[in-house]
């Protein structure tokens, strides 16, 4: 075998193997997935930003009232030395006040310079959604639905997106008092 004998059997070689090779695995398209906590008001659920929560807590065990404040203020609670305004947030909703339970939460959010804790019925998961899955559709019955800025269509399902934002700039949230 010389030279010109060994360099044309790599040649052939090399073509079959470029022949019978598998492709390199295409690239899938990189998606974005927004993230937030299912929880409930009532018999709704709704999605809250996971950006937007700085705490989940369980109802405190110490809840001082605040006299003169409407029922959907159940009070003050000093979390680690910080003071916490919990709101109920079904009473706020006037559908009535949240029965504390071992699954209730306090969802605590940052609006500007306040902190304040939402007391939900249930927190019921943390879920991620495929951002093509968004719509700004904001369909549901109850007072809750006013707060809801957009939504997802997946899994069959239709998820409300509770907006903290809207909720802590509305001036009937901001009058706590009676």
């Amino acid at each position: 075998m010389d030279a010109s004998d060994i360099f044309r059997l790599l040649k052939e070689i090399e073509f079959r193997s470029r022949h019978s090779a598998a492709g390199l695995p295409q690239q899938d398209e990189e998606r974005e997935f927004w993230q937030g906590v299912v929880f409930s008001i009532g018999h709704e659920r709704f999605v809250a930003g996971l950006g937007a929560i700085a705490e989940i807590l369980n109802y405190p065990a110490s809840v001082t009232p605040v006299p003169g404040a409407k029922l959907w203020m159940r009070g003050i609670a000093n979390i680690r030395g910080v003071l916490l305004p919990i709101i109920d947030l079904n009473a706020f909703l006037e559908a009535g006040l949240t029965a504390i339970s071992r699954r209730s939460r306090v969802l605590v959010f940052r609006h500007g310079t306040h902190e304040f804790g939402l007391l939900v019925g249930e927190l019921v998961s943390m879920r991620h959604f495929d951002q093509l899955n968004r719509t700004d559709k904001r369909e549901g019955k109850g007072q809750a639905f006013r707060y809801v800025t957009f939504g997802f269509d997946q899994e069959d399902s239709y998820w409300p997106v509770f907006s903290v934002e809207k909720l802590a700039d509305s001036l009937e949230f901001q009058s706590a008092a009676i």
